[in-house]
């Protein structure tokens, strides 16, 4: 296992997800699913542990960054 944080970026600023914990079988599948990211509207909760909403036409205008974090977390 590792953790994960999801970033994303656009003209309001960056915007950084709460790092979690992931299995190697889970990001092969969340890399799969944020291949859709620009379909919809996306809710991410960030570092901070505020929560946040993004419309569609916000979302077809960021980048989305999944950062893998190597650290060795315990499963």
């Amino acid at each position: 296992m590792f953790e994960i944080q999801l970033i994303i970026t656009n003209k309001y600023g960056e915007f950084l997800g709460r790092r979690v914990p992931i299995s190697d079988d889970n990001y092969k599948k969340l890399l799969e699913m944020v291949k859709t990211f620009y379909n919809s509207g996306f809710e991410l909760t960030l570092e901070d542990g505020s929560f946040v909403v993004f419309p569609p036409d916000l979302v077809k205008e960021s980048f989305l960054k999944v950062k893998k974090i190597e650290n060795n977390v315990q499963e």
